[in-house]
């Protein structure tokens, strides 16, 4: 349950400080297309549609919006952060790991989106993945209490208990409040 409060306050969050911006394109030599101003108008209101359908429970229609989203401008680093939540949220694990892992392909330095896919692969049960991830996440942010909690969690699993423990008291430390 704790997990779908987080998604759902993510997304609130991530819809107030997306609104009316559109991703930049970022240089990739896979892409022989150039993403226009317009399309990415036009994906951003779809991301925006979408969390607006995800906030009144219409998940598959929010599904669609960000599908949309993501067709007009693949780089919509919102739409796809978005569409795994969504995913996530609704239990469709692997499909939210696909768009988890286009979010680090996309932006290999962001955080939380290692820290969502150490999420679904935990919720997988590919805990040694999740611990990959969560430690990919610490390396890039040493003071993310989320982390160190998911990470304590997984180690918890793994029944490595006293390297959990520590990861708890870290995750405290740092502000985590369960």
């Amino acid at each position: 349950m704790f997990t779908k409060k987080c998604l759902i306050a993510i997304m609130l969050i991530t819809a107030i400080f997306s609104a009316g911006c559109s991703e930049k394109t970022i240089d990739n030599s896979t892409s022989a297309t150039e993403i226009t101003d317009e399309q990415k108008q036009e994906a951003t209101d779809w991301n925006n549609k979408g969390v607006d359908l995800f906030i009144a429970g219409r998940y598959e229609e929010a599904l669609k919006a960000y599908e949309k989203a993501v067709e007009l401008d693949p780089y919509n680093i919102y739409a796809w952060y978005n569409k795994g939540n969504t995913l996530s949220y609704i239990g469709r694990y692997d499909e939210a790991l696909q768009a988890y892992n286009k979010m680090i392909e996309l932006n290999p330095e962001d955080a939380n989106a290692w820290n969502l896919r150490a999420g679904v692969l935990n919720n997988l049960g590919r805990y040694e993945e999740s611990l990959e991830s969560l430690d990919k996440a610490l390396e890039i942010d040493p003071q993310y209490p989320v982390a160190w909690y998911g990470k304590a969690t997984v180690l918890e699993k793994l029944g490595r208990n006293s390297e959990a423990q520590v990861c708890y008291e870290k995750a405290r430390e740092l502000g985590y409040v369960n």
